[in-house]
């Protein structure tokens, strides 16, 4: 059993079946739940269940739950603008890949396939490119982040750092689920505010460019990045230093 599949499927059960339907589909399919006080304990239901997926009436249950969820996916996909949709979309992928695994492996001793995320077809892809490129950690200066930012540095593979500016009105609270969308599945990225951010600048791979507006608008314009190369060393130095004396976020 894939610890991951778990994961998938029980954050695609919280985020999409209200407590009374998931109780209604068990009682209709014969499944079982465990509390957790008085809530259905979602990892322990989708443990049992891939645990042996191909047997009835695990196998039913699979099938009508997985449909809905995938379906309900969808339809916030479609119904949310695309800088509010990434968790939406990246939870669509997983659970699509999730059901095509269980479609293929129809052996109920069989390990089920690792799910392996893939890049989300995006506006941003041209970006999100650039970043892939990165051998080291990545170091992003924007005074202003959004789930924009975090679909563009999807492909970083190196620890990623985020220096902002303290938002007025607090963050997105699209980018707060997409950030811990993205730590849960084990990006490193760490979080800093300053006091004064005002240009967008890009480090990695002993590298500096200078963005011409915020990295989660760069669908939104001509990107014409510029790269810094006589004054790379005194700019990375400042970020460095801008980097110390900032204030670590911690968001749980």
């Amino acid at each position: 059993m894939n610890a991951e599949n778990v994961k998938i499927l029980a954050d695609g059960i919280k985020e999409y079946f209200s407590q009374y339907e998931l109780e209604d589909l068990c009682r209709r399919l014969d499944i079982s739940i465990e509390y957790s006080g008085t809530s259905p304990n979602l990892r322990r239901l989708a443990g049992d269940v891939l645990a042996d997926p191909h047997t009835d009436p695990t196998r039913r249950f699979l099938k009508a739950l997985l449909s809905e969820l995938i379906e309900r996916c969808n339809e916030q996909i479609q119904n949310a603008t695309r800088e509010d949709n990434l968790y939406h979309q990246q939870m669509g992928l997983q659970l699509r890949q999730l059901n095509q695994s269980l479609k293929q492996d129809k052996s109920s001793e069989a390990t089920l396939t690792k799910v392996v995320s893939k890049p989300v077809v995006s506006i941003h892809s041209g970006v999100t490119g650039f970043f892939s490129q990165a051998q080291t950690a990545v170091t992003l200066v924007d005074a202003e982040l959004g789930p924009g930012t975090l679909d563009c540095l999807r492909n970083v593979d190196h620890p990623i750092r985020l220096l902002t500016a303290d938002p007025s009105e607090g963050f997105d609270q699209n980018f707060i689920r997409a950030l811990k969308f993205f730590r849960d599945r084990g990006k490193k990225i760490e979080l800093r505010l300053h006091k004064s951010i005002h240009d967008c600048i890009v480090l990695f791979n002993r590298r500096c460019w200078l963005f011409p507006c915020s990295v989660k608008d760069a669908a939104k314009a001509t990107l014409n990045m510029i790269e810094i190369i006589d004054s790379r060393e005194a700019i990375s130095q400042n970020v460095e230093n801008n980097w110390r004396q900032a204030e670590l976020l911690i968001i749980g």
